[in-house]
């Protein structure tokens, strides 16, 4: 097997910090799990979505991915594998599969609740420098130790499938719940992308990096990286500060659905949290840690579908009791409304 390539890569560094047990709580964005919670109220969402994603999602995925993509390994495009396993190491995860798939987009995803992925797209690895794709990677793994795919594809079900689920819930009004959950959504949607991108510095524990793997994604010019200044486009996040009130609604409106946060707001408050005591003290060794989970005998574990342990128990509907049933979804939407409007006007304060 031939060296690897990147063997002096930040994430090799003898100072580099093992966060072991690290639990992703120490290091979420303020308000990420406060968003998610409407989404988790959804009775009985979780646990159903995770028997998809188990007996059917993750199947053809797995089937998808291995067909039209380039999986990597130890034995195959090892320099590659050797940063995602000591991005899984720095961050106490398991190490997922890992894809590659020719496109010049810059762009990686992951998949999967029991059976995760990650896909690197090639123009994202030729791109980027071995440091800059360890915080794309560290991210991707933060999706993973935080479980955000299974509520990313209850998010896409509620696009997709509300009239379904209305239906099911015999509640008068339900139906106007559509909005304030998708607000909901993508308001926790962009949250997590704040919390992946620490997951990133997490890994590489050193910002320069993490900042030039975030500008490149914003816009590459070949040629010109030497004349990129990260400090003015940070600076463009004062723009709404040259707009009237009624512009910054409308604008608020307009990008309610955006499923990331613009780069330079992303740039901004990842240099805000490297300046940090949180970033600080999770580096000391001071933050929460997960507490090892009992295996579950195999034949219990055959016979239900697999839970999320942070989810309430499965909800039954039915004509007798429908209305109590529906009131963690009409708290959901009324929470959603609550904090849409406290952001929106957050943003008239700055």
């Amino acid at each position: 097997m031939p060296a690897l390539k990147h063997a002096d890569a930040l994430v090799y560094a003898s100072n580099q910090v093992i966060l072991t047990d690290i639990s992703y709580t120490s290091f979420t964005y303020p308000g990420d799990q406060e968003a998610l919670a409407a989404l988790k109220g959804i009775p009985g969402a979780g646990q159903l979505l995770s028997w998809l994603d188990a007996n059917f999602s993750e199947q053809i995925t797995h089937l998808n991915n291995n067909e039209q993509m380039v999986r990597i390994s130890a034995n195959n495009y090892g320099s590659l594998y050797a940063l995602v396993e000591r991005c899984c190491a720095i961050l106490s995860c398991k190490v997922p599969d890992v894809y590659i798939t020719t496109n010049p987009e810059l762009n990686a995803y992951t998949s999967g609740q029991r059976r995760t992925c990650i896909v690197l797209h090639s123009g994202l690895v030729e791109a980027l420098t071995p440091d800059e794709l360890c915080f794309v990677i560290g991210h991707e793994v933060g999706h993973i130790k935080a479980a955000h795919g299974l509520y990313r594809q209850l998010g896409d079900m509620l696009i997709r499938y509300w009239d379904i689920l209305a239906s099911v819930v015999p509640v008068p009004g339900v139906g106007m719940l559509r909005i304030p959950l998708l607000l909901a959504y993508w308001e926790w949607y962009r949250r997590a992308e704040f919390t992946c991108d620490r997951a990133g510095l997490l890994c590489l524990q050193n910002l320069a990096p993490g900042l030039s793997a975030l500008a490149k994604l914003s816009g590459k010019v070949a040629g010109y990286e030497d004349e990129r200044n990260i400090e003015e486009t940070i600076a463009q996040t004062e723009a709404h500060k040259e707009v009237n009130k009624l512009v910054q609604l409308v604008s608020i409106m307009e990008n309610s659905s955006t499923t990331h946060p613009f780069i330079p707001v992303r740039l901004k408050a990842l240099k805000e949290y490297a300046g940090g005591e949180q970033y600080r003290e999770i580096l000391a060794g001071n933050y929460r840690r997960d507490v090892p989970q009992l295996t579950a005998p195999a034949a219990a574990a055959s016979e239900a579908p697999s839970a999320d342990p942070a989810l309430p128990p499965i909800a039954t509907v039915d004509d007798a009791d429908s209305t109590d049933a529906a009131q963690p979804v009409l708290a959901a939407g009324a929470q959603a409304v609550d904090k849409w409007k406290t952001s929106a006007a957050g943003l008239f304060k700055r």
